[in-house]
Order: C-alpha cells, then structure tokens, then sequence
C-alpha cells in the first residue's frame, strides 16, 4: 500500500514538473512548447498508457483551444492527435507485446457501415468530394474506435465520463461569465443574448444539447449514488448545468430536459405518478423557459425549419438508397434541414440512416440491460456511469430531433462509451452474451420507419 502511495505521488510529482517545464517552454516560444507537449504526450502514450492520449483528445475537443489559440488555428489538431494517438496505441502494444485487440461490441461494425454510407452517398453521384466529405468525418470514427478500445476498466470508465462532466462544467461556468461580462471563452460573446461557446458549441443550441446531456448525472449523484458530503456538490452542479441551459434558450435543449425529468421521476417514483411529476416539472419549464413560448409553426424560425424537414423527406423519397451526398443538403436548399433524422434521411439514404439509428437503439438497449445487472450485483458506483450515458443519449437523440446534428462528435462520443460499457461488462463477467439478434434489426427497422412516418404525419398536419 505505501510503495502505491510512492508512485502515485512521484507520478502527480512528476506530472506537474512536466506541466510547468511546457507552460515555461510555452511563454519563451509558442512553437518549442507546443513541440514539447507533443512529445510527452506521445512518450507518456507509449510507455504509460494510450489512455493518456485520449483524455487530452477529449480536453481539446471540449475545451477547444485549437479555435482562439492563434498558433493553433488552422491546424488540423484533432485529426492528427486522434490518429497519432491510434498509431501510438498500436505501438505501445507492440512495445508491451500484446495484442491489438479492439472491443467486440456491434456499435463497431456499425460505426464502420455509417462511415462506409457517407463515402457511398458522394460515389453514388461520382462526387469529386468523396474525400473531402471521408476525412471531415474520419477524425470522428477514430475517436470513436479509440473510446470504445482505450476505456477498458471501471476505473477509466468513471476517468472519462467525470472528465466530460467537469468540462461541461467549465463550458457552463464560461457561458455565465459571458452573460454577466459580455465575453467568455476565447472572447466570444453572446449571440442575441443567449450565451455560447466556441468550436463544435459556437451555437447556443449545441451549448444548450452538451448541458443537458450531463444532467441525468447531478441528479443520480443527488438523489441515489452518492455519499451524504456528495450532494451538495451534485445539488450545486444541476443549479449551474439547469441555469447555463436556460441561457441559451435553446428550445431543443429544453424539450430534451423534459423528457429526460419524465424518465428520471418514472425511474424514481414508479410510471404513473413519474409522468404525472414529470410532466408537470415539464410544463412549468415549458412555461418558464425563455423562447417556448413562440413555439408555432407559424413563427417564423418554426416555419422555416418545417419547410426543412419537408424538402428533406422529399429528398429522401426522391433518392431512397444513398440520399444526396453527406454535407450536401444546402446545395438543395438554403438552409440545412435542423433535424438530424431528416438530415441523415436526406443525405445518406436509407443505407445510412439505418446504420444511424441502429447505434443510438443498439447503444440504449445494451445499456439498459447493463445497468440492470449491476445493479442486481451491488455495483452502484458503476450504475451511475452506466445510466448517464444512457440517459445522455437519449436527451441527444430527443434534441438533435430539432438540430442538424447527424455527424456530431458528441453523439459519438457516447456511442463510444456505450460499446467501452458493454465491451467491460461482457469480458468481466466471463459469459458469452448476444449483444444484438434479430429482433433487434427489426426494432430498428420500426424506430426507423416510425420515425419517418411521425415526421410525415407532422409535415401533412402543419405544412
């Protein structure tokens, strides 16, 4: 136990020597301190853990210096340090002599056949943009692989999911800053008084999706899994997640709350009095919250997203099997579709929507039932991870519904924890489990098809 405590104290000791040494290099010379990172970065991946790699992937990916950083800027840093942290992953396990193994979940398979979609959507057309549209999204997919392979423990698990919740966090803690100075992160300012960060969160509806994707964890960790000093802690992170979240006013974002409260309360207080308590906490944040009030079709913003949609299932029945190109709906319509599931539909065909919608109800449903078995083993410290990333996804998919937000990191992000979820329970546990048969094929060929008649009936009764 002390010769434990010796190497954790001489690694934090050793850590925090190297953060000075490039923050020293940093203020002499942007480019030295910049190298310098790298390199430890890439000796600590090899002879440490690969996992390193990914934490600081995922710490640029929220926390986006690579936009406001003038150095960094124009520099194609999340692609290069996904794959050089995939390469180095491959050569540290060279060094160990162990083998490549990457986790045996469906979600890969997958992964790979949304991937191979968006390629298909442009050689479909023989588009000479089948690259260009291949390399926006491969960055993704390695995240992805990286996630799903390099979170292999409980402990990495709890790492990565509280490292994403904390960044979060800081996302919030900036947006309140630019509400009450008028600049946040990187400078950037409110949009129409509603409070926004930079990168893939440049858009208050993007901020307000990334908040509401973590506050299934406050309220598991205030109301069942955590000790008595733990609450307060919880309860203070919900008021700043649920306050963050009502500045952006994003309507999205909000209806994705009232969902995920009508869920928690059903888990809580049984299915009857959870949705009666759920839907009246819905009701009274419909009527609080900024903006809900002009939900219309007949509002203007309203208005244009449902002609969107309809130009979108057009599109989509007009070229069923491969759709018009990923990143190609502008070029039939001046605004992009603000639906996911109409973006997909319309870009990638049912090839591509199919596999979409398969890893969100694959990536549930395999949850669902994790979380029920560690449960019934005593593991609650686990559950909590188990059930945020469950619920997360399903605040996203109710989200994205209202945003164009088909090939977002986050969505895969959780996608990748998921299949690191199942990938650690099925090697733990020792059992040969069936991860996905064919009654699940079929559910997701009813999710799909309801939900393109849900929409359908929507566009028949408003437009």
């Amino acid at each position: 136990m002390a010769s434990q405590r010796v190497v954790v104290a001489g690694t934090m000791a050793g850590a925090c020597l190297a953060a000075f040494g490039v923050g020293y290099l940093l203020l002499q010379s942007t480019a030295f301190g910049m190298a310098a990172a790298v390199a430890l970065i890439g000796v600590t991946v090899i002879f440490v853990d690969p996992f390193v790699g990914l934490i600081t992937y995922l710490l640029l990916l929220y926390t986006r210096p690579q936009d406001y950083v003038a150095a960094m800027q124009n520099l194609p840093i999340m692609l290069g340090l996904s794959a050089a942290t995939f390469a180095l992953m491959i050569l540290h396990m060279a060094v160990r002599y162990r083998m490549i193994a990457l986790a045996r979940v469906p979600q890969n398979f997958i992964m790979l056949w949304f991937f191979a979609a968006i390629i298909l959507s442009h050689l479909a057309w023989l588009s000479p943009t089948v690259v260009e549209a291949a390399m926006d999204f491969l960055p993704t997919v390695v995240m992805y692989f990286l996630v799903a392979t390099l979170v292999s423990t409980h402990g990495k698990l709890k790492l990565t999911v509280n490292l994403v919740v904390l960044c979060t966090l800081f996302l919030a803690g900036s947006g309140l800053v630019q509400h009450f100075t008028g600049a946040g992160l990187g400078g950037k300012e409110s949009y129409e008084g509603r409070i926004q960060a930079v990168g893939i969160f440049s858009d208050p509806n993007d901020l307000g999706l990334a908040l509401v994707v973590v506050m299934p964890f406050f309220y598991l960790k205030l109301t069942e899994f955590s000790r008595l000093w733990q609450k307060p802690l919880a309860l203070a992170g919900l008021v700043l997640i649920m306050y963050a979240l009502f500045l952006t006013q994003s309507r999205g974002g909000i209806l994705a709350l009232g969902v995920i409260l009508v869920l928690l309360l059903t888990r809580k207080l049984g299915r009857a009095f959870g949705i009666i308590a759920g839907g009246m906490v819905f009701l009274a944040i419909f009527a609080l919250a900024p903006r809900m009030g002009t939900i219309s079709t007949g509002e203007a913003s309203a208005h244009g997203r449902v002609e969107a949609w309809s130009i979108g299932l057009d599109l989509f029945e007009s070229y069923p099997l491969f759709g018009v190109g990923a990143n190609n709906f502008t070029e039939f319509h001046f605004r992009t579709a603000h639906n996911s599931f109409v973006l997909c539909a319309a870009e990638l065909g049912f090839v591509g929507l199919y596999a979409w919608i398969m890893l969100i109800y694959i990536s549930i449903k395999n949850n669902e039932f994790i979380a029920k078995a560690a449960r019934g083993s005593g593991m609650r410290d686990v559950v909590v991870y188990v059930d945020t990333i469950r619920y997360g996804l399903i605040a996203f998919a109710t989200g994205s519904y209202f945003l164009s937000r088909t090939y977002n990191e986050m969505l895969f992000l959780l996608v990748g924890l998921s299949a690191a979820v199942t990938n650690i329970f099925v090697r733990e546990s020792g059992e040969r489990w069936k991860l996905i048969d064919k009654r699940d094929w079929i559910n997701g060929l009813l999710w799909t098809g309801g939900a393109f008649l849900l929409t359908k009936a929507f566009l028949v009764a408003t437009w």
